[in-house]
């Protein structure tokens, strides 16, 4: 293992995964109560993808990850409550999801310049075709943020084709940011390199998933092609397929960002926490299941895997880690921590 002194940065990553992500706040939460402190102190740099996207901003005001379990214990049906069959429409209205966010107990009015981590939030602007990172003004070139309301953030990296409609806001169409990164590793290591000066040989990383399950073929079925064949026989095969196409494009992604990632920095300093639901357990989990038996198996997964990761001594080592003071910009301001320094 790298030793302490060899390491200068550390990276939490946070994957997409709609009401899966209540695993990875649970797992979160149980590490705040072990810690006795905000997870985003022991990490540089915090990456979050759609609900990862959510939660790190959570983190990165340090709310507590306790009350995003809440959130999803309580309203998870709410957010993913059908309102048509989505022909003409998203099956799912973001109205629920952007109250809860707007609540002054978690987001209400706070702009990015609120965070008090430093983060990186994927997007993709159906705009203009491009990828989108929101940033906290971590460097002076990035400033144009700052002022972007954490809802509007949470909602585009968020909004998820075929679940949700895309979210807009100054002008521009905003689509979920698992299309290009739902596991955002790869991003916030080349934030550290290129960003902060840090090379990836003194970084450690920190990657927590959302219980994802791989999208598969059935060898038995129709093989044409088709919206059939990609709607695995649904009778709505159009919007069947575009969850099967987006789920398939989610889950080969994380485990290509998975296997880089292992690569770069090795198992010394990477660290990919998850789980994989066997045979019956895998049934009741998705994107957008929200009953009891979704909640069972996610909060119980959760906390036997948080059991085992805070009994291993290198991932105490890892939340032992204090993050250092990072400079925020704020045009002719540069701000770290509670004082204000005029910059020349």
């Amino acid at each position: 293992m790298a030793a302490e002194a060899e390491i200068e940065g550390q990276i939490l990553a946070l994957s997409g995964g709609g009401y899966r992500g209540l695993y990875t706040a649970k797992i979160l939460a149980c590490i705040e109560e072990a810690t006795g402190q905000p997870v985003a102190r022991h990490f540089d740099l915090l990456a979050g993808t759609s609900i990862g996207g959510i939660l790190a901003l959570a983190l990165a005001c340090e709310i507590p990850a306790a009350s995003i379990v809440d959130l999803f214990e309580l309203h998870g049906s709410a957010i993913f409550k059908k309102r048509s069959v989505g022909f003409f429409r998203s099956p799912y209205s973001p109205a629920p999801l952007a109250r809860l966010l707007a609540d002054p107990k978690l987001f209400g009015d706070r702009t990015i310049a609120d965070c008090k981590h430093a983060v990186v939030i994927p997007a993709v602007s159906y705009t203009s075709g491009d990828p989108v990172m929101f940033k906290t003004s971590h460097s002076e070139r990035f400033g144009r943020d700052r002022n972007r309301r954490l809802v509007d953030v949470a909602l585009a990296t968020s909004a998820a084709p075929s679940y949700f409609p895309r979210h807009a806001f100054d002008n521009t169409q905003y689509v979920d940011g698992g299309l290009i990164a739902n596991a955002p590793g790869l991003i916030a290591l080349h934030e550290m390199e290129t960003v902060f000066g840090i090379p990836a040989q003194k970084v450690r990383l920190m990657s927590i998933g959302t219980m994802s399950s791989k999208q598969t073929a059935n060898p038995s079925k129709n093989r044409r092609g088709g919206a059939l064949d990609w709607g695995a026989g649904h009778w709505l095969a159009p919007i069947a397929m575009s969850k099967t196409l987006f789920g398939l494009a989610i889950s080969a992604h994380e485990t290509l960002t998975d296997y880089m990632l292992k690569q770069r920095l090795t198992d010394e300093r990477y660290m990919h926490v998850d789980d994989i639901a066997r045979d019956g357990a895998a049934k009741p989990i998705g994107l957008d299941k929200t009953n009891a038996a979704a909640r069972e198996v996610l909060l119980g997964y959760a906390s036997q895997r948080a059991k085992v990761l805070l009994g291993d001594p290198r991932a105490m080592a890892w939340l032992g880690y204090q993050a250092r003071s990072r400079n925020f910009f704020t045009g002719q301001t540069m701000v770290q921590g509670d004082t204000y320094a005029q910059i020349s």
